[in-house]
């Protein structure tokens, strides 16, 4: 029976989609790249509007005013109106437009870090899931291995071989055993439905067990320093936009005034050229200091760059570290069940008594589980190196 619950686990994880498809379910699911392509699209109105009022800021002002004079017999009236057109002779607008587009690149690397951080939880989640089924397994087998030996002891009682003290305590020992499986189950349930909602109707998936890239790829795929590197940017193209504030503004017109004054010439017609220069000091200091905050962002992503060289060589210590003792507890694994074994015959023939017996029980749990958990926490290293590496994630 338990042969044939490996088997359908084993044909079950060979069945399961890859991770990626997985998480990329789960990306639809958040709506990451629809909230993104929203903002994309009204950031690209944003510019398309603004290029197109470089030449065709226009403005229309008018007025009117009833006016009483002492030596006139009747009041009159004045109606002005006007229309002009602030010109960009300068392209000032450009700096606008870039700071836009580099936006737009915060907010894709804002959405890339927003899937990191959920890749990597997915992938501890997944890692945990199969570590916690197959530890079930393991202690489902354990138990049904048991009832014998405990119907064993049964008889043994009665025959008065041993004390009841000994069968109640090997009783309870299986009602402890028992409660570990419900509460692994349960467990394995919640996570069930915990995916469900990233992934609805999604098998759980497989992991990977080997490191393909290099620490070069993992490096060049870093988000955060990418978020720096776009900060500075735009703190250069906001110094520039300062700077240009010197610029002067062009502005031309046509203004139209009907003129009910007797004392005037009447209506009148009018065409205006003005120039505005700025000559606000302090568009000078803001220049400044934002270059200085330019090069302290920078500065930032050395810093940066090591920190995710120091993750990559985190995860692959915590890789080869977890491969290297489950490889030594594969070799010894062997002789664990062995002694399992005999003992379980030795207790039976009361050659050995009860703490000798579960004693060894325990240990040989303890390295079938220990195992399930290194097993696991390789795959998970190695998964997410690759999918960081690989860039794929962020596609």
């Amino acid at each position: 029976m338990i042969k044939k619950y490996f088997l359908v686990c084993c044909l079950t994880l060979a069945l399961h989609a890859d991770v990626m498809s997985f998480y990329r379910t789960a990306v639809k699911t958040l709506a990451y790249n629809k909230t993104y392509s929203l903002y994309k699209q009204s950031a690209a109105l944003s510019q398309q509007g603004i290029s197109q009022s470089q030449y065709a800021d226009f403005s229309v002002d008018s007025s009117y005013s009833d006016t009483s004079a002492k030596n006139l017999q009747d009041p009159f009236n004045t109606f002005d109106v006007s229309l002009s057109d602030a010109i960009d002779v300068f392209n000032k607008k450009k700096y606008h437009i870039q700071e836009i587009a580099l936006n737009m690149k915060e907010k894709n690397t804002q959405l890339n870090i927003k899937k990191e951080q959920l890749f990597r939880s997915l992938v501890a989640m997944i890692a945990l899931y199969h570590s916690t089924y197959k530890k079930s397994l393991l202690n489902k087998k354990l138990y049904e291995e048991q009832l014998p030996v405990y119907q064993n002891m049964k008889s043994l009682q009665h025959q008065g071989g041993i004390t009841n003290l000994d069968l109640l305590r090997f009783q309870n020992t299986l009602t402890a055993l028992q409660m570990k499986l419900i509460a692994q189950d349960n467990e394995l349930k919640k996570m069930k439905k915990q995916f469900n909602l990233y992934a609805p109707h999604k098998a759980i998936p497989s992991l990977d067990s080997k490191i393909k890239y290099s620490h070069k790829a993992f490096v060049r795929h870093d988000p955060h320093t990418k978020m720096k590197t776009i900060l500075a940017e735009r703190s250069l193209v906001q110094s520039e936009a300062r700077y240009a504030n010197y610029l002067p503004e062009f502005k031309a017109g046509v203004a139209y005034e009907s003129n009910g004054d007797p004392t005037s010439y009447g209506d009148n017609y009018s065409f205006n050229i003005a120039l505005h220069f700025p000559l606000n000091s302090a568009d000078s200091k803001e220049s400044e200091a934002l270059k200085v905050n330019a090069l302290s962002q920078r500065s930032e992503t050395i810093e940066l760059k090591l920190q995710r060289e120091q993750e990559y060589i985190t995860l692959v210590q915590n890789y080869k570290n977890a491969q290297d003792q489950l490889n030594v507890l594969r070799k010894n694994l062997r002789s664990y069940r062995q002694s399992q074994k005999e003992i379980k015959t030795a207790f039976i023939n009361q050659f050995v008594d009860f703490n000798s017996y579960i004693q060894v029980l325990a240990q040989t749990l303890h390295i079938e589980e220990k195992m399930q958990d290194l097993k696991y926490q390789v795959q998970k290293e190695a998964t997410i190196i690759n999918a960081i590496a690989s860039g794929a994630i962020y596609e």
